[in-house]
């Protein structure tokens, strides 16, 4: 993740300003929640880095706090991609039956409709089409962002403010020790797994000790090495 906080912003910033992406056009309202999606992630990193600083004073926590304001008030732009399966549903289903209604008015001046040019066909067709996709939109939009790991954000000054810099509490270490026990499950059979963890776990850390053991004998009894070659020989079997 802070390898990511370094390189997201000019990515994400490529990817919506990048003119090979798209030979059309932007409107005015794409643009400008183009930029509101630029600014939101800018200040998400910003306070991320910044929430990182092994030191603070009072003005480097303000800024921290000024940073997740503002994301905040930008952070509405990504609301339509926070859809669940059943939002995305509801929202097939109401784009359905606008559909439907559109065709029962078409039907209702059909000679009235066939009069029209082809440019003034394909006209209503186009703002029949974005009317669907606006319906799809609004209900796609009453999604939130309120989870806990977008509400923790909001007590980091004080934490910093009260019990010093963030880096400090890192769960890296204590990550870390889980990969011992995630090795020796992909070696059990799947099955029965907590006692082959168990044992495997315990037989590591046994050689583990042996083999210290045999490094402070080494150094001191150095001249004594038929026994240490007799006891990995023995450990060996």
């Amino acid at each position: 993740m802070r390898g990511l906080n370094r390189v997201i912003l000019a990515c994400f910033t490529a990817a919506l300003c990048d003119p090979m992406t798209d030979t059309t056009s932007l409107s005015a309202a794409v643009k400008a929640d183009s930029k509101k999606a630029i600014r939101c992630i800018q200040y998400i990193t910003d306070f991320y880095l910044m929430a990182q600083y092994r030191s603070h004073i009072l003005q480097t926590i303000g800024y921290v706090h000024q940073y997740l304001w503002i994301f905040h008030d930008n952070l509405h732009i990504f609301r339509e991609f926070r859809g669940t399966k059943k939002d995305h549903q509801s929202a097939k289903e109401a784009s359905r039956e606008l559909a439907v209604e559109q065709r029962e008015v078409r039907q209702g001046k059909l000679e009235e409709y066939f009069q029209f040019s082809t440019t003034i066909r394909n006209t209503i067709a186009s703002e029949e089409r974005q009317e669907r996709q606006q319906v799809v939109q609004e209900v796609l939009s009453q999604g939130d962002f309120n989870f806990p790991k977008i509400h923790l954000l909001s007590h980091y000054n004080i934490q910093i403010r009260d019990f010093g810099s963030l880096p400090q509490y890192s769960t890296e270490v204590t990550e870390t020790l889980h990969i011992p026990l995630k090795d020796a499950y992909r070696r059990s059979n799947l099955v029965n797994a907590t006692e082959q963890i168990l044992d495997t776990i315990t037989r590591e850390h046994a050689l583990q000790m042996r083999e210290l053991n045999i490094q402070v004998w080494s150094h001191e009894f150095p001249a004594d090495h038929e026994t240490l070659d007799a006891i990995k020989t023995q450990d060996s079997r």
